[in-house]
C-alpha cells in the first residue's frame, strides 16, 4: 500500500494540556503519538462491524438467491425496516408501495441492498454520546454524502460502484477512532487530560487517515479500500492505480461543497484540485452531479 505523509501535529498547546505538562517545560508527548499507541495497544475499544453486514456481503458474493438473503436480513428487524423504508423513498416515487422485504430486495437490486445494509451497520459506529454527539452526527452525514457522491463518480470512470460507495462511507471512520481515544483518555484522567472542545476537530483532521487504516485492518476491509481511506487527502494522485483514492477525494470535496462536512465550503473550486485530473471530469458534469447528490442524500438520510 502506498503511504502518504500526514500533517504535523498542529496543536502543541492543547497537547501540553492533554498531558498535564506546562507549555514552557519539557516538551510533552504529542497527542497524536499517544493516541496511536493507545489504539494499537488495544486500549481503545474499536467499533464492531455487525455480523449482518458481513453475512449479506458473503451471501451476495456467493450468488445466493433472494430468498436466502431475505431470511438473513429478517433476523435483524432494524435493517429490514430500513430497507423497506428506502425502497419506498422519494427516488422511487410513482411506483407502487413495497410492503414486504422480498419486494424491497427485488426493487433495490443486490448492489443497493449490500450498500444499504453496510450503511446501516457502519452507521452504528457513528452514534456517539455527549459531549461529542453532535460531532459524530456531522461526521456520519459527511460520510454518507461522500459515499453517495463516490458511487455516482464511479459510474463515470469504470470503477465498481459498490467499491466506491464503501470507500466513501469508510473514508473518515478514523475520526471515530480518534474521538473514542480522546473520550477514553478523558475518562481515565478527567483532571489531568484536557483537550479544548474547539480543537478536537483539528485532532481528528490530523489523525484520521492512519487511525482509519487501523480500523479497516480490524474489520478485514480489502486492501484497495484501505488504500483509499489512507490516501484520500493525498495531493499527488496521478496514476490510474490512484483512481479509487481520487474518487473518494473528489466525493469528499463535493460533500463539503453541498455543506455536509466538518469544513463546509459552498465556494469551493472543485476543478482546481489534483484528483480531478485523474478522473477527467468537466465542470458541467460536476454541476450535474452536485444537483443529483442533494436529492439522493435526502432519500438516504430518510432511512436512518
Amino acid at each position: 500500500m502506498k503511504r502518504v505523509s500526514m500533517p504535523e501535529e498542529p496543536l502543541v498547546a492543547a497537547t501540553a494540556l492533554a498531558n498535564g505538562a506546562p507549555s514552557g517545560g519539557t516538551p510533552p508527548e504529542p497527542l497524536s503519538v499517544r493516541l496511536e499507541r493507545e489504539v494499537r495497544a488495544g486500549h481503545v475499544t474499536l467499533p464492531v462491524l455487525p455480523q449482518i453486514a458481513l453475512e449479506v456481503q458473503d451471501l451476495i458474493a456467493r450468488d445466493s438467491d433472494a430468498a436466502t438473503l431475505v431470511r438473513a436480513i429478517e433476523r435483524e428487524p432494524s435493517v429490514a425496516a430500513a430497507l423497506l423504508k428506502y425502497s419506498n423513498a422519494a427516488v422511487y416515487a410513482g411506483l407502487r408501495e413495497v410492503t414486504d422485504l422480498q419486494q424491497a430486495v427485488m426493487r433495490l437490486g443486490l448492489t443497493s441492498v449490500r450498500e444499504t445494509v453496510m450503511s446501516i451497520s457502519a452507521g452504528a459506529a457513528f452514534k456517539g454520546e455527549p459531549p461529542h454527539k453532535e460531532l459524530y452526527q456531522t461526521i456520519w452525514l459527511h460520510s454518507l454524502t461522500t459515499a453517495i457522491a463516490a458511487r455516482r463518480l464511479a459510474a463515470l470512470v469504470s470503477v465498481p460502484k459498490e467499491t466506491a460507495f464503501l470507500a466513501g462511507l469508510l473514508h473518515d471512520i478514523g475520526r471515530i477512532v480518534v474521538l473514542r481515544g480522546i473520550s477514553m483518555l478523558e475518562r481515565r484522567d478527567p483532571k489531568g487530560f484536557v483537550v479544548p472542545r474547539h480543537t478536537i476537530a483539528e485532532f481528528t483532521d490530523a489523525l484520521h487517515c492512519q487511525m482509519g487504516e487501523v480500523l479497516c485492518e480490524a474489520w478485514n476491509i480489502p486492501a484497495d479500500l484501505r488504500d483509499a481511506v489512507v490516501r484520500h487527502h493525498d495531493v499527488n494522485l496521478s496514476e490510474p492505480s490512484d483512481t479509487l483514492a481520487a474518487i473518494v477525494q473528489v466525493a469528499d470535496l463535493m460533500a463539503a461543497k453541498v455543506g455536509a462536512s466538518l469544513h463546509p465550503d459552498p465556494d469551493l473550486k472543485l476543478l482546481d484540485r489534483p484528483a480531478f485530473t485523474v478522473l477527467q471530469l468537466s465542470d458541467v458534469r460536476i454541476a450535474s452531479l452536485l444537483v443529483d447528490l442533494e436529492d439522493e442524500r435526502e432519500a438516504m438520510q430518510s432511512i436512518f
